[in-house]
């Protein structure tokens, strides 16, 4: 027995997979992510009180030294090796600088990430104890084992992907919700989008009448009744008055699956207020069978497409908008 009330169950079942997997994994990587210290860094004074378990920090050095080397970043963007020293211990840090970098730099303050030393900071340290004729090894006792790069902290990147995450999210939470309500009340369903949901149980259970009447034209998943068109899909449940429907033309789909090797339809239905509505991944045989079936409805419908044919569509839902602006004008 086909029940559309028990199918519209089944669709909304088989859609909860994969936003309930998004919004998962949406929260574990915010988790992850260091929003919170990239968006509030913890404050430091002092810049030798910084230590490895900080992640981004806002920090204050009393004297960088220059050590005549920089690295420039993508973009053009020109930063500058300091270093600070106190009490036998040295911090290094990259900053922004241009082409005259100052060799001492009082009181400065800027926000870093607290980051492991890279290839790039390993090669810049060797060369430059070189030029000083210092032990690289005895040096890398006294130093930290982190370096504070303004040219690592990207607060730009991290809030657009910020915001990325969270319209995932909250676009896969409407889809669960969505997908819950419509287990609990199938006719809050959106079978037919250009109705009011008060409209959509009087048609559902109309259809379902005729349905029941097994007087219709079964196209596998698909049922044309006395009054409806009904896509019973894998994937949508789509009921349209066979009376709203303006045009149907069959039209081909592009598949990015390399395995696809039948094309595949879309059937669409121009209705009186000028949308389309698509009955999707048909097969060429459902695709025909179909429009044969509507043909035969009886119902005066533009079959095929063409321009001369769309011309003649766009001409009947505009005449139909205008009888429905000066009635309510009465």
């Amino acid at each position: 027995m086909i029940n559309i009330i028990s199918k519209i169950r089944t669709v909304a079942r088989n859609k909860l997979p994969i936003p309930v997997c998004l919004c998962v994994l949406m929260i574990i990587i915010f988790i992850i992510c260091p929003f919170v210290s990239v968006f509030h860094p913890t404050s430091v004074n002092d810049i030798h009180k910084v230590t490895s378990k900080d992640e981004y920090v806002k920090v204050k050095a009393k004297k960088l030294y220059y050590t005549g080397y920089n690295l420039e970043k993508f973009g053009g963007e020109l930063y500058g090796y300091y270093y600070s020293i106190q009490d036998g211990k040295s911090v290094f840090a990259i900053i922004p600088t241009d082409d005259t970098p100052q060799e001492v730099i009082k009181n400065y303050e800027f926000t870093a990430k607290v980051a492991k030393p890279d290839h790039s900071f390993k090669k810049m340290q060797e060369s430059y104890m070189n030029d000083l004729n210092w032990n690289v090894a005895s040096f890398s006792k006294i130093n930290a084992p982190f370096i504070l790069s303004n040219a690592d902290y990207h607060p730009v990147f991290f809030i657009i992907f910020f915001w990325i995450i969270l319209v995932i999210f909250l676009i896969s939470l409407k889809k669960i919700v969505s997908c819950f309500l419509a287990i609990t009340n199938p006719y809050i369903y959106p079978v037919c989008t250009f109705i009011g949901k008060q409209e959509q149980k009087l048609l559902i259970d109309d259809a379902q009448f005729e349905l029941d009447s097994e007087n219709y034209i079964q196209i596998n998943d698909m049922f044309i009744t006395e009054n409806y068109f009904i896509d019973l899909g894998k994937t949508k449940v789509s009921i349209i008055p066979l009376d709203e429907i303006v045009w149907c033309y069959r039209m081909g789909e592009i598949s990015l699956n390399p395995r696809d090797t039948a094309p595949e339809f879309s059937i669409c239905f121009m209705i009186l207020s000028g949308s389309i509505i698509s009955a999707k991944h048909k097969s060429s045989d459902e695709a025909l069978e179909l429009i044969n079936a509507i043909r035969a409805t009886g119902y005066e419908i533009i079959i095929g497409h063409s321009e001369s044919k769309r011309r003649e569509a766009k001409r009947i839902t505009a005449e139909y908008k205008e009888y429905e602006i000066e009635k309510k004008r009465q």
